[in-house]
């Protein structure tokens, strides 16, 4: 699998480094060049926002570019453990102003010390479009 090669390249051409990267991912650097490296790979819940931060499909990621593909994304459901609700606002806002893929739905929800948002985002494909075999 290529995931990696394909996270360094489109990495590459957003012009950032593996540390802004990894900030706005909230993860460690070493986990991004380990990616990179492919000595390791994005966990599968992870799919859904790199697809979202790179502006591709889970699809390119997995190298899934075929157009007899059977299973196609239509909707995903992410869930966000943050340490306000300002902080949550602010990432819905950030998904409201994304074209693809679509902000259907959110809820925020108060956690103790911290906030779950959860969002749910529509890939805007339509169903006879897609080609089944």
């Amino acid at each position: 699998m290529d995931i990696g090669r394909k996270i360094k390249e489109l990495r590459q051409k957003r012009g950032i480094t593996q540390e802004e990267f990894s900030e706005a991912l909230r993860i460690s650097v070493q986990t991004i060049s380990r990616w990179e490296n492919e000595l390791n790979a994005p966990d599968l819940s992870m799919l859904p926002q790199l697809a979202v931060y790179f502006g591709v499909t889970t699809d390119y990621l997995l190298g899934l570019e075929r157009n007899d593909t059977m299973a196609k994304l239509i909707k995903t459901t992410e869930t966000f453990e943050l340490a306000s609700k300002q902080e949550a606002e602010e990432m819905v806002l950030k998904f409201k102003g994304e074209k693809f893929p679509v902000l259907k739905d959110y809820r925020i929800i108060p956690d103790g010390d911290r906030v779950i948002l959860e969002v749910t985002k529509e890939f805007n494909s339509e169903l006879e479009n897609m080609k089944f075999n």
